[in-house]
C-alpha cells in the first residue's frame, strides 16, 4: 500500500510538472521595456543518506519551486527582483517537510565610466549541510555592492562589499553568524585575450557566541584564456585566519588559498570545465574549517534537444584549531570526499525542459559519525515563462 501511495503521488507531480506551467505566462509591459516571468520546478527521487552520516537514513524525496522574476531595462538603472517558494516533502522524515520563501533584487548600472550593481536577499533556507552532518534551518540575509572602475585604457578597479547574516532557528544547537567581506581588484589587460589581476581580501566573521575571526588574502589570477585552449579565471595566493575569543583565541592560521574555473570547448558538441577552490569558512557549530575542492565536469549536446553531463570531484575538509580536536588524542578531525554526478537532459519545447539526475558522495573520515555513503536519484520537470 505505501509503495502504491508513493507510485500515485510521484504519478501526479509529474503530472503537475507537464501540465500545470501551461497556464503560465510570460508578461511584457511598457513598450517591451519591463518583463515578467515564471518559473516552475518539479522534483521527484530517493535519496540514501538525508542527513549524510553513518545512520544511512533513506527517503523518497519530492521537491518544488514556484518563482515570479520582474526585469525592468530602461534608462541607465536595471532592475531584477524575483521572489519564490521552494517545497520538500520527505516519505520518512515528516520532520523535515519545509516551505521556504525568498526575496532578492539587484540594481544593475552597465553604461557609463563606472558600473557596477547592488543585491540584496532574504531567505530562508532547508538543507543538509555536509560540514556538520546533519540537517539545518536558517534565514539568511545576504546584501552586495559591485563597482567596476576603468582607471586608464589598460587598467582598471574592481571592488566588493559583501554583507551575510544566517539566523538559525534551533539556536541551542547551531550558531548564529555574520561575515562582512571586502575585495578589491586591479586589472590589467595583457592583450586581446587575456587580463591579469591581483586581489587583495579582508573577511570578517562573527559568532554569536562572542568569538570571530578576520580572514586576509592577497592572491593574483588571470582571466580570459587562461592556458592553451582553457578559456575562465584562476587565481592562486596565500591567506591566514586570526581567531579570537573562546578557546582558541589568539590562534593564527596560514596557507595557500585558490580559486578559478576554466573551460575548453572541444568541438561544437562537448565541453570540458575544470574548477578548484581552497578557503577558510567557518562550520554552524562555530568551528574553524579549511576546505579543498577540485572538480572536472564534461558536457556533451547530443541533439538540439538533448545533451548529458558526466563530473567528479575530490576534496578535503579540515577541522582547525582546539574546536576541530577529537578527545582523547588531540588529534584534527579531516574529512575526504569523492564525488560523481551523471545527468542527461531533454528540451519539449521552449517550456518544458525534464532531467534525471544520479549522484554518488562517499566521505572518509578520522570520526566515524562522518563516515558515509551516499546515492540520490531525481526526476525533474521545469517549465520557463
Amino acid at each position: 500500500m505505501k509503495f502504491q501511495l508513493r507510485l500515485l503521488t510521484a504519478a501526479a507531480v509529474v503530472a503537475v510538472a507537464v501540465s500545470a506551467p501551461r497556464a503560465l505566462a510570460l508578461v511584457s509591459l511598457e513598450d517591451g521595456r519591463d518583463h515578467v516571468y515564471v518559473d516552475g520546478t518539479v522534483e521527484m527521487g530517493y535519496d540514501s543518506n538525508l542527513f549524510a552520516n553513518s545512520q544511512n537514513s533513506g527517503t523518497m524525496t519530492y521537491e518544488g519551486t514556484l518563482s515570479t522574476e520582474f526585469a525592468r531595462r530602461a534608462g541607465w538603472i536595471g532592475v531584477n527582483a524575483t521572489a519564490s517558494l521552494n517545497w520538500a516533502r520527505y516519505g520518512n522524515f515528516r520532520s523535515q517537510d519545509y516551505v521556504d520563501p525568498k526575496l532578492s533584487a539587484e540594481l544593475t548600472k552597465q553604461t557609463g565610466r563606472t558600473t557596477g550593481s547592488l543585491t540584496v536577499s532574504a531567505a530562508k533556507q532547508d538543507h543538509t549541510d555536509l560540514t556538520i552532518n546533519t540537517r539545518d534551518t536558517s534565514w539568511d540575509y545576504d546584501a552586495g555592492l559591485n563597482v567596476q572602475y576603468p582607471v586608464i585604457e589598460r587598467y582598471s578597479i574592481t571592488g566588493s562589499f559583501d554583507f551575510n547574516k544566517v539566523d538559525y532557528t534551533d539556536a541551542e544547537i547551531f550558531t548564529n553568524q555574520t561575515v562582512y567581506a571586502g575585495n578589491l581588484y586591479l586589472y590589467y589587460i595583457l592583450n586581446d585575450q587575456r587580463d591579469l589581476f591581483i586581489d587583495a581580501r579582508d573577511r570578517y566573521t562573527s559568532e554569536e557566541n562572542n568569538t570571530h575571526d578576520i580572514d586576509k588574502a592577497i592572491s593574483a589570477g588571470v582571466s580570459g584564456r587562461v592556458y592553451g585552449p582553457f578559456n575562465g579565471s584562476v587565481q592562486v595566493g596565500y591567506q591566514t585566519r586570526n581567531s579570537f575569543g573562546g578557546i582558541d583565541n589568539g590562534a593564527t592560521y596560514q596557507d595557500v588559498t585558490a580559486s578559478g574555473t576554466t573551460t575548453w570547448n572541444i568541438n561544437r558538441r562537448i565541453t570540458l570545465t575544470g574548477d578548484l577552490s581552497r578557503d577558510y569558512s567557518t562550520t554552524a557549530l562555530a568551528q574553524s574549517l579549511e576546505s579543498t575542492r577540485a572538480g572536472l565536469t564534461a558536457q556533451d549536446s547530443f541533439t538540439a534537444r538533448a545533451s548529458g553531463t558526466l563530473s567528479g570531484s575530490i576534496g578535503e575538509n579540515r577541522f582547525i584549531g582546539v574546536e576541530g580536536e577529537l578527545e582523547p588524542e588531540g588529534k584534527h578531525r579531516e574529512d575526504e570526499f569523492v564525488s560523481a554526478t551523471a545527468s542527461y537532459f531533454y528540451t519539449f519545447n521552449q517550456h518544458l525542459k525534464v532531467s534525471i539526475n544520479y549522484t554518488y558522495y562517499r566521505s572518509f573520515s578520522n570520526v566515524g559519525f562522518a563516515e558515509f555513503g551516499r546515492n540520490q536519484v531525481f526526476f525533474t520537470a521545469s517549465s520557463h515563462w
